[in-house]
C-alpha cells in the first residue's frame, strides 16, 4: 500500500478512536472525523464507504496488532489463554475506547468483527479435530469474548488473573487437548 494511503487511513483511524473515547459512535459525524484527521471528505470517500467502514477497518487494525503478539501454538487451551490475556490488556490500555465499542449502539458490530477475525486466525493455526475446527473455534472464541466483555461491563472488579483462571477451567472442563 502506498505510504500516503497508509498515512491517510492511519490519520482517519486515530481521529475516529479519539472521538470514540469522548462520545458514542452514533453521535460522531463524518465531518468531525475528517476535521480532526485534517483530511478532506472526498479523500475519506476514496478510502472508505462511510464511518462504519472506517470503524471496521479500525477494529481490524487493532486486532491485527493483537494477533501479531499472539504466539503460534497447536495447543488450543494455550491459544485461548493468550488470546484472553491480550484482549484484557488491550481493554485496560484503551478503556474509554472499549466503553464506546461495547456500548449498545455498536456492540454487536464490533464484537462480530473481533470474533470473526480470531476464528479465522485459529482455523489457520490449530490442527483439525474430531469436530471441525470452525465449530470448536466459534464455540470457544465466543465464550472467551463473552466472559471478558461481561467482566469489562461489570467494571473489571475481579482481577485479570481470576478471569483467566475461570476461562482456563471452563475450557479444560469442556475440551480435552
Amino acid at each position: 500500500m502506498d505510504l500516503r494511503i497508509r498515512k491517510t487511513k492511519k490519520l482517519l483511524m486515530e481521529a475516529l478512536i479519539e472521538l470514540l473515547e469522548k462520545k458514542p459512535f452514533s453521535e460522531i459525524k463524518l465531518n468531525e472525523i475528517c476535521e480532526r484527521a485534517m483530511v478532506h471528505k472526498t479523500t475519506f470517500y476514496s478510502h472508505f464507504k462511510d464511518k462504519y467502514d472506517l470503524l471496521k477497518y479500525s477494529i481490524q487494525t487493532i486486532q491485527k496488532d493483537m494477533l501479531e503478539k499472539l504466539p503460534i501454538t497447536q495447543n488450543v487451551l494455550d491459544y485461548y489463554i493468550e488470546l484472553a490475556k491480550l484482549y484484557m490488556t488491550n481493554i485496560k490500555e484503551n478503556e474509554n475506547l472499549y466503553r464506546q465499542l461495547l456500548s449498545n449502539d455498536i456492540d454487536n458490530l464490533c464484537t462480530n468483527i473481533l470474533i470473526n477475525m480470531f476464528i479465522k486466525d485459529l482455523e489457520k493455526n490449530i490442527k483439525e479435530e474430531q469436530i471441525p475446527i470452525y465449530y470448536v473455534a466459534t464455540f470457544y472464541v465466543h465464550g472467551v469474548f463473552a466472559i471478558i466483555n461481561d467482566w469489562f461491563k461489570r467494571g473489571m472488579k475481579e482481577t485479570e488473573e481470576s478471569i483467566i483462571e475461570y476461562i482456563k477451567k471452563l475450557i479444560e472442563n469442556t475440551y480435552h487437548n
